[in-house]
């Protein structure tokens, strides 16, 4: 990382955040190796030292959604990267989300791997809703006309109640993702631990920023 980044890493997240994402860094880097690691060692390409920063800010990751889930008591805790997935026939780019990140409660199943490629075009109006709110919840039972019927039924296919949602960001600001927190129908949820779990996962979503700013 460059001076200029670092610092723009410590304006936009403080501190802390720079302090931890420079300590996985070094500490790959330069820490404590066996003899016969050291040996093999300086046989590694650059894109191998890279993977393996990469790998340890991935872990750090799922510690923070774990911290998230236990904080918020939420079914499932998960991370979506917009990415470019492909070019439409006009030239232009053709956006999608995939579900990069994802920890569960004991009594909740995967989505990840049905999360995959997700087109802009179908959810439009949530997309929308990401990028100009700072958070975002949705509650079946009590639908707004905000989102849209497919948005709606994706939930309840999903057996979700109610689920909180909010923007990741890079360093320069750039919208890259969402940080996401569900509750499933077979969970009791009021509204005093809703409105507390905002904070928490809107904290999370700006130390996960930094994270992924420095990973890629």
């Amino acid at each position: 990382m460059g001076l200029e980044q670092n610092l723009k890493i410590i304006s936009t997240y403080g501190l802390a955040v720079f302090i931890s994402a420079t300590v996985i860094y070094f500490a790959i880097r330069y820490g404590h190796i066996h003899l016969d690691e050291f040996k093999q060692k300086h046989g590694l390409k650059k894109h191998d030292e890279l993977a393996i920063v990469r790998n340890q800010i991935s872990t750090t990751i799922n510690t923070l959604l774990e911290r998230t889930l236990l904080k918020t008591h939420a079914c499932r805790v998960y991370i979506f990267e917009f990415h470019n997935g492909a070019v439409s026939m006009s030239g232009l780019p053709f956006l999608k989300m995939t579900n990069t990140y994802e920890v569960l409660d004991g009594n909740t199943r995967t989505e990840m791997h049905k999360r995959e490629n997700m087109p802009f075009q179908l959810f439009s109006s949530f997309v929308e809703a990401i990028y100009s709110k700072d958070y975002l919840i949705m509650d079946v039972d009590n639908r707004t006309n905000e989102y849209s019927q497919f948005v709606y039924e994706t939930l309840v296919e999903r057996d979700i109640a109610i689920t909180v949602r909010t923007k990741i960001t890079d360093i320069n600001k750039r919208v890259i993702g969402y940080l996401g927190i569900d509750y499933t129908k077979n969970k009791s949820v009021d509204t005093a631990m809703i409105q507390k779990s905002i904070a928490t996962v809107q904290e999370a979503a700006t130390e996960i920023g930094a994270l992924l700013t420095v990973k890629t």
